[in-house]
C-alpha cells in the first residue's frame, strides 16, 4: 500500500493535472485534480491529515498512483470530469454524499445553441461531465465565453442581447451573424476544446492566421476582420486559460500548507495551525483569542476565547496566561504550529511557556513591526531565538496562509472584546 515514504520516492511533478489512485487489484478507486500534483498527492499521506472516514478508507486502500499533467486549472477540471465519467471510481461517487453531479450542456437543439449548467441529463443537447464542483464549472464557462462569445438566449429575437454590446455574444440572437456561421466559429471550437483537442484548435488558428497574413494586402475587409478576430482569439486563448482559477479553495489551501512547511523548513507539515491574539483598550478588559486552521482552512468549531485574569500589564503576560490555560487542556489536540500576532518578544515568551510545560512545538510570529500598522507595511515572520525576521514576497502562498491565520485571530479577538464591552455597557 502507498505511504508517505513511497510517495516521496515518486517523481510527481509540481504542475496542474489529475491524479488517480488504484487499489491492489489495479482498479481506479479515486480521481482528483490539483494545481500542484506533488503537493496534493503528498497531502493525503501526512500523519496529521484529518480525513473523513470514507477518505481515510480510500487512502488505506490506495496501492499505487498515476498522474496526468495539463497546462491549466481548467484543463485539469475537464480532465477530471472525463476520467470520472469513464471509470466511475467508487470513492468519487461515495464522497459526493448523495448529491447530484453538475454537467455542462450544449443546447444544440435550440435556435441559438448555448452553454448551460444542469444536474439533469435529457436526450436534448450534448453533455460534458460529471463535475464535482458546480462553482468551478460556472467559472470555466465564464472563461470559455471570453474566448468564444456564446449566447444564452436560446431563441432568435428582433435585436441582439445585452451581451452583444459588451462583446460576450456574436449577435446571433439578433441576426447579426447566421446560425451556421455561429456554429462554425463559436460552438464547434468549444466542442473541440471540451473534447480535449486544444492543440488541434491552436494549430488550426495559427494556420488560418498564416494564410490570411500571407495574402495581405489583397484580402478584402471581411477577410481582414477575420484575421484580426483570429489573432484576438488566439491571444485570449492562452491568457484566459492561464489566469482562470477554478480549483477548489480546499485544494489551494492544502498546497499553501505544504509550501509553508517546505519554505520554512519545518519539521513536519503543519496540518493544524493555532493562531493567537490579544485585544484590550489601555490595558482594560483584556481578552485573548485562539483560532484553528486545519489543512489551511478555518475550523471555527475549534475556536476558543479567553478572558485574561493576570494583573501584569502587557501583551506578553496576557499571552503567557492564555497559552498556559490552553495547553493545560489535555483533551484539546495539540497543534503542529503556533502563530502569534506579534514579534520577537511574543515568540520568545511563547517558547518559554512551551519549555516550562515540556511541550515541543513550532512557534512563529507575524508582525509589521513597531509603529508600522499601515496597509503598505510588509509583514515579517519572527522565529524563536532569531534576531532578524524573514520577509517573504507578497505573492508567496506561505505568507498568504500565515496572514489568513493572523487576520482571523485578530478579527476573533476584536469581536470578543467588543462583545465584552457591550455587555458591560448594558450592565449584563
Amino acid at each position: 500500500m502507498l505511504d508517505k515514504a513511497k510517495i516521496d520516492e515518486l517523481a510527481i511533478p509540481s504542475s496542474p493535472g489529475c491524479y488517480q489512485f488504484f487499489n491492489a487489484d489495479k482498479k481506479i478507486i479515486y480521481v482528483g485534480k490539483a494545481i500542484n500534483l506533488k503537493s496534493r498527492v503528498r497531502s493525503y499521506f501526512q500523519l496529521s491529515a484529518d480525513h473523513t472516514p470514507a477518505k481515510r478508507k480510500m487512502v488505506s486502500e490506495a496501492a499505487s498512483v498515476k498522474w496526468l499533467e495539463v497546462d491549466s486549472e481548467i484543463e485539469a477540471l475537464l480532465l477530471e470530469a472525463n476520467l470520472i465519467k469513464k471509470y466511475q471510481p467508487y470513492y468519487n461517487v461515495l464522497l459526493r454524499d448523495d448529491k447530484r453531479f453538475a454537467y455542462l450542456q450544449i443546447s444544440l437543439d435550440d435556435e441559438v445553441p448555448g452553454l448551460f449548467v444542469t444536474r439533469n441529463i435529457t436526450k436534448a443537447g450534448k453533455y460534458y461531465g460529471p463535475f464535482t464542483s458546480g462553482r468551478a464549472l460556472a467559472e470555466t464557462m465564464k472563461a470559455i465565453r471570453k474566448i468564444w462569445p456564446y449566447c444564452t438566449q436560446r431563441k432568435i429575437k428582433k435585436e441582439a442581447c445585452f451581451y452583444y454590446q459588451v462583446r460576450r455574444c456574436t449577435g446571433v440572437c439578433g441576426g447579426v451573424i447566421s446560425r451556421a456561421e455561429y456554429l462554425k466559429t463559436v460552438i464547434k471550437p468549444i466542442i473541440d476544446f471540451l473534447d480535449g483537442k486544444k492543440m488541434k484548435l491552436i494549430k488550426d488558428y495559427e494556420k488560418r492566421i498564416k494564410l490570411l497574413a500571407k495574402a495581405q494586402p489583397e484580402i478584402g475587409t471581411d477577410k481582414y476582420q477575420e484575421l484580426v478576430r483570429l489573432k484576438l482569439i488566439l491571444s485570449h486563448f492562452n491568457h484566459v486559460l492561464a489566469s482562470t482559477k477554478v480549483i477548489s479553495v480546499a485544494d489551494k489551501y492544502a498546497n499553501d500548507v505544504m509550501e509553508l512547511a517546505k519554505l520554512l523548513n519545518l519539521k513536519k507539515v503543519p496540518y493544524r495551525i493555532e493562531g493567537y491574539d490579544i485585544s484590550n483598550i489601555f490595558g482594560q478588559q483584556v481578552v485573548g483569542s485562539m483560532v484553528v486552521f486545519a489543512n489551511g482552512e478555518a475550523e471555527k468549531s475549534s475556536y476558543k476565547k479567553f478572558k485574561i485574569k493576570t494583573e501584569k500589564e502587557g501583551d506578553v503576560w496576557s499571552l503567557t496566561e492564555m497559552l498556559e490555560r490552553r495547553l493545560a487542556h489535555e483533551d484539546w489536540p495539540l497543534p503542529d504550529l503556533i502563530l502569534i500576532d506579534g514579534g520577537k518578544a511574543q515568540v520568545n515568551q511563547a517558547k518559554r511557556v512551551l519549555k516550562k510545560m515540556k511541550i515541543e512545538l513550532e512557534v512563529l510570529g507575524l508582525s509589521k513591526g513597531a509603529g508600522l500598522r499601515s496597509a503598505i507595511a510588509r509583514d515579517k515572520i519572527y522565529f524563536a531565538g532569531e534576531k532578524l525576521p524573514l520577509e517573504l514576497p507578497l505573492a508567496s502562498p506561505a505568507l498568504h496562509l500565515l496572514k489568513r491565520v493572523r487576520d482571523e485571530s485578530h478579527r476573533f479577538a476584536i469581536s470578543y472584546h467588543r462583545d465584552i464591552r457591550s455587555k458591560k455597557f448594558l450592565g449584563k
